[in-house]
């Protein structure tokens, strides 16, 4: 998968490091419990920052 979101690549890019380094999984339930664990690391670093990567609020208001 390709994309031009810097955000979206980033995850990619850390989803098929870490994937890599496995090479084989036992069956499709070992790989979608690292990317779920993989997804929810990023999840929680997002939180913790203080940076807001999404604002929900409108700029006219």
């Amino acid at each position: 998968m390709r994309t031009a979101n810097p955000i979206e690549r980033a995850i990619q890019q850390e989803l098929k490091r870490r994937t890599r380094k496995i090479r084989v999984f036992p069956n499709e339930a070992a790989l979608e419990r690292l990317t779920t664990a993989i997804l929810v690391e990023i999840d929680e670093e997002w939180i913790a920052a203080d940076r807001a990567y999404i604002t929900m609020s409108s700029r006219d208001g």
